[in-house]
């Protein structure tokens, strides 16, 4: 059974330009005929997956609808992004003051044929040859440098949004570049390293955030100066370079403590933040101690300001609770974990009423994660009342986006089976098995990289189910297709899947015992060997016991 973990791994904007989207922002926006265009395709393909039929297509739709849904998503954020921008710099050519007059009607197309790229270029080929003229000229032509700077910066922010372009990706470095060869400021250089994070490239990301975070050094901005070590952290830990990710978020973590002495309302939500993202890294290093007090301080911040406003800051305190819990599930605290999930998933269930596409999902992991805990306690009543719940939730979320929800159909299945199957209530336990299967060999066609791992978990589980019925035939194909599975992902990622090559061989080793014990040796042997491979990890180790005691009973 896996636990359904969500992390509250914040990106930080750029100080002052933390909030919501303003109303005059969102009047831009649904103004803009891209908006409509991209509502318009969103509520096409809502109409089709209704009407399908076919699993297979009804997937294909999902994920057609998802990126539409997550294009609009990032076309809100990046015409926030583009009005901060125009609200910060000056508006001091004709250019400038014609773009921002149809960007604030949401005609950004038109905006972006007043910014001539051709003519801005001879601009400022004309100011680099002024460049190399007397000194009285300099600050002119820095001036001139800037208004090209900022209005390149506005038209890579524009083209961020002109998803339908195939080249949308280069032409918006390209206009990134021409802004930086016109000036190297923090707007440019903040948002193309922001840019370049979100399309994972992230070794030039690090350098731009390197080359923004030496000029808020060099001026002394403080605020701006944690908001740059935040992201760089973010950036580190995703390349699971942790210690220089820990260094960088305790610098700005010290930073923000000292700037909400003087400004608590505005810097102590940094504060909490920050102390959110170190305690998720020394959760992932299995620092548990740390992090719990991390996530404590955290959650304090986060209830003080919840008190004020509920709305914005609940899912906070719920999120740190649920993450809370699952720290002090793996630390065998079961009874303060409990106390934090029953704490949290009220709270979920509140948002999710108000928002319930945002919020549904975080009930049904809450739930799944509470039934978890309520299985392993023998509570079996109270868990299998929790994941049928969660079960109703996610068939209801996956009929309008089952590419995005089938995959926790699934896994609620496959845990209720688990229950059933310890209630010796196999009929059930197996048509949920065979349920889950079924939904994960549909995604693997799709995606096998994401879930043939899930494939494997349920055929493992078949495997000892059958296994228990002594339908052998049957127990022994799934267990060698599970098997079959876990090698080949091995072979490509072998810290993540030799563990569970080593359990599907301990379950086959255990399955021969009787019938063939020379090939029940072998495979607890192999197994042996693959936990050795893993002496810091207990939950691998805890694997050791029983393969020893297959070859001690054989050897008897």
């Amino acid at each position: 059974m896996n636990e359904a973990t969500y992390n509250l791994n914040l990106q930080n904007s750029p100080v002052g330009a933390i909030g919501d989207h303003n109303q005059v922002t969102q009047n831009i926006i649904v103004q803009s005929p891209d908006y409509q265009a991209l509502m318009s395709g969103i509520k096409d393909k809502k109409r089709l997956l209704r009407l399908e039929t076919d699993p297979l297509e009804k997937l294909e739709i999902s994920g057609e609808l998802e990126q539409l849904e997550a294009q609009l998503e990032q076309f809100k954020e990046n015409i926030f992004k583009l009005y901060e921008i125009f609200s910060k710099i000056e508006i001091n050519t004709e250019r400038l003051r014609q773009a921002k007059d149809y960007f604030d009607q949401g005609q950004f197309r038109e905006a972006d044929a007043i910014l001539q790229a051709e003519e801005m270029v001879k601009d400022l080929n004309k100011l680099e040859q002024k460049d190399q003229q007397l000194d009285q000229q300099k600050a002119e032509v820095r001036a001139s440098r800037e208004q090209i700077a900022n209005e390149f910066l506005i038209k890579a922010q524009l083209w961020t949004t002109f998803y339908e372009q195939s080249n949308r990706f280069e032409q918006t470095c390209e206009y990134f570049a021409e802004s930086l060869r016109a000036l190297k400021i923090t707007s440019n250089l903040f948002a193309y390293a922001y840019f370049l994070k979100e399309h994972n490239q992230l070794d030039q990301a690090n350098f731009y955030y390197t080359e923004v975070l030496k000029i808020y050094r060099h001026l002394g901005d403080l605020p701006n100066v944690a908001t740059v070590l935040n992201n760089l952290a973010l950036l580190h830990s995703h390349k699971n370079e942790m210690v220089i990710a820990e260094q960088e978020y305790q610098e700005a973590l010290r930073i923000y403590r000292e700037l909400a002495v003087e400004n608590p309302r505005f810097f102590l939500f940094h504060v909490a933040t920050t102390i959110n993202n170190l305690a998720l890294l020394h959760s992932n290093k299995n620092e548990m101690m740390i992090a719990e007090q991390e996530y404590q301080e955290a959650l304090e911040i986060y209830r003080i300001f919840a008190q004020e406003n509920p709305r914005s800051f609940l899912p906070y305190v719920a999120g740190t609770l649920n993450n809370l819990a699952i720290l002090h599930w793996k630390k065998n605290e079961t009874v303060i974990a409990e106390q934090e999930y029953q704490e949290a998933l009220p709270l979920m269930r509140e948002l999710a009423v108000e928002n319930p596409r945002s919020f549904l999902p975080y009930v049904v992991r809450t739930l799944n994660n509470l039934a978890i805990l309520h299985d392993t306690k023998n509570e079996r009543l109270i868990a299998e009342q929790e994941y049928q719940e969660a079960l109703h939730i996610t068939r209801e979320l996956a009929v309008e986006n089952p590419r995005s929800f089938l995959p926790d159909v699934a896994q609620t299945l496959n845990n209720l089976a688990a229950l059933h199957q310890n209630k010796n209530e196999m009929v059930i336990a197996e048509q949920e098995y065979k349920e889950a299967l079924q939904i994960r060999r549909k995604l693997a066609v799709e995606n096998s990289r994401s879930f043939l791992p899930d494939v494997a978990q349920t055929l493992n589980n078949l495997g000892l189910l059958h296994s228990d019925k002594n339908e052998r035939l049957i127990a022994e194909q799934e267990y060698q297709e599970a098997l079959q599975i876990r090698r080949e992902l091995a072979v490509k990622n072998p810290r993540s899947f030799l563990p569970d090559v080593a359990v599907t061989l301990i379950n086959l080793s255990l399955f021969y015992e009787q019938d063939q014990p020379e090939t029940s040796i072998t495979l607890a042997q192999e197994a042996l060997e693959i936990i050795k491979q893993f002496p810091e990890s207990p939950s691998v180790q805890q694997y050791a016991e029983t393969a020893r005691a297959v070859l001690q009973a054989i050897s008897e």
